[in-house]
């Protein structure tokens, strides 16, 4: 048993984590970074966009997370004129990154538990959202994945939509990230509570 799993507070739960948790009902939290880390950092995409007008560089990343479509499938749409060799670059290049992707130290145990259910709001290429799978520590109550809804954080729009999905108020949601500007700065313009995962983790496990 972890140290700070010493079950001294409310409810048999560790006193730091009430103190924490106290008048939330829903924790939300970041994905990369936060509750997995990617070992191999390949940066996928950084030979395509070298090569765009800078015009199109922006909407080239914006695509990426907020759309299903395909590296090839934006290059297409946008003409960006990436070559086969940059786009069979770029997938091995997010397949090396999958491939290296590890659970965050001692987050299971702090997933396992906490008092209130959780979610994940993450801005993710779709190319990564199967790799979810390979971690059954992960059992969110609801996703809200950049990708998939056509907005990124620190749009406002996706924090009113982790609000929706969570079902709670948005003065009882924690937002829990790595990135002050999409994980403390935009939920808390959204009425969140927001903490940084390492002042998280510290707090819980105090």
């Amino acid at each position: 048993m972890k140290p700070w799993l010493v079950l001294n507070g409310k409810d048999g739960l560790p006193a730091s984590m009430n103190n924490v948790l106290q008048n939330i009902d829903v924790v939300c939290f970041d994905l990369f970074g936060t509750l997995i880390n990617i070992i191999d950092r390949q940066r996928p995409l950084a030979q395509i966009l070298r090569r765009l007008p800078k015009g199109k560089v922006e909407l080239f990343r914006r695509l990426a997370m907020t759309s299903d479509m395909s590296i090839a499938a934006i290059n297409d749409q946008i003409m960006a004129g990436a070559s086969v060799a940059d786009l069979i670059a770029a997938q091995t290049a997010i397949s090396h990154e999958v491939a290296s992707l590890r659970l965050c130290p001692g987050i299971a145990e702090i997933l396992a538990g906490l008092p209130v259910p959780y979610g994940i709001c993450s801005n993710l290429s779709v190319d990564y959202v199967g790799a979810l799978k390979r971690f059954p520590e992960i059992k969110p109550a609801f996703q809200v994945l950049s990708c998939f809804v056509g907005h990124q954080k620190p749009d406002q729009q996706i924090y009113e939509m982790v609000a929706k999905a969570s079902g709670a108020p948005p003065g009882r949601i924690m937002f829990v990230g790595d990135t002050p500007s999409a994980d403390i700065e935009g939920p808390r313009q959204a009425g969140m509570k927001a903490m940084l995962i390492d002042e998280f983790v510290a707090q819980v496990s105090g």
